[in-house]
């Protein structure tokens, strides 16, 4: 995924983290997911391991609130393959993803990200040649970005610099192969209560990702050509790292299917963010769908 770069508040940058986190070992939940021990990381939703070949999931855009002007705060619902550890322990890569993303940046958050976005760029271009330093590094741009993250929150909560805190939003559809960059597909527009459907298939040669706004009428689709096998699916919501969320509407995840059976089927684990500002983690899963937030 991206972030602002540039003085323009939605500019573009570089890409951030999209793996999954362990930015602590389990979250412990009273009542929230199929059991009480939830994986910690900068997605919240649900992992599936196994053999596949397609998934997909519906969802209603949600509304956005920005809260936090000193912080980019990001959500992003996806659907995708590959992109955390298979059933032997080994990270299953590229992550083949599509979805949406919600971002609320300021000037102030964009400064502030700089350190941890150049640390979560390092870690991505040492993914395939040295995990071990690549989790090291991302481990370091996670708290780098805390820390400068609320720093400039608390300047902006004081109220001295109202030009560099004013917040902007957006949303944009997009695709990524990660671990290299994202795209963006610059000539439609989403915008909350639309109603998505993201789809991710592999047919062992290649990989389609597919995205349609069924309000708007439109779909987009991008294929890469690859053989890594899928080993994971996954249908989750994204933040930033481990920092500052926005308030958003509730997410639902309907009529998930994976390789042509209800999540349900499968044995699942459940993902969810330890954010600054909140606990994100996923509903139970009730045939095909679940509800985050």
């Amino acid at each position: 995924m991206k972030l602002p770069t540039g003085k323009s508040a939605l500019a573009r940058c570089c890409a951030t983290a999209v793996l999954a986190l362990s930015a602590a070992s389990a979250l412990t939940v009273a009542e929230a997911a199929a059991d009480d021990r939830v994986r910690a990381g900068n997605w919240a939703g649900y992992v599936v391991q196994g053999d596949f070949h397609r998934v997909s999931a519906t969802w209603v855009h949600p509304t956005i609130t920005c809260t936090n002007p000193g912080v980019v705060q990001r959500l992003v619902p996806w659907v995708g393959l590959n992109g955390t550890q298979d059933a032997s322990g080994a990270m299953a890569l590229p992550l083949m993803q599509t979805g949406v993303e919600s971002l609320c940046v300021s000037e102030a958050a964009i400064y502030a990200a700089q350190p941890g976005l150049r640390l979560g760029a390092a870690a991505a271009d040492l993914t395939f040649t040295n995990p071990v330093l690549s989790d090291v590094l991302m481990g370091a741009s996670s708290r780098v970005n805390n820390a400068l993250g609320g720093a400039a929150d608390g300047l902006c909560a004081t109220g001295a610099l109202p030009a560099l805190c004013a917040t902007e939003w957006g949303t944009d559809a997009w695709w990524e192969a990660y671990p290299q960059p994202p795209y963006f597909y610059d000539d439609v527009t989403t915008d909350p209560g639309d109603t998505m459907r993201s789809t991710v298939e592999f047919d062992g040669a290649r990989y389609t990702m597919t995205l349609e706004n069924r309000t708007k009428n439109w779909t987009r689709a991008t294929t890469v050509e690859s053989t890594a096998p899928a080993r994971t699916a996954e249908i989750v919501v994204e933040g930033q790292l481990d920092s500052a969320l926005p308030g958003f509407s509730p997410i639902t995840f309907t009529d998930i299917e994976i390789d042509g059976k209800s999540l349900s089927a499968y044995e699942t684990e459940a993902i969810g963010i330890p954010a600054t500002n909140r606990v994100l983690i996923p509903g139970p899963v009730r045939g095909a769908s679940f509800t985050i937030g």
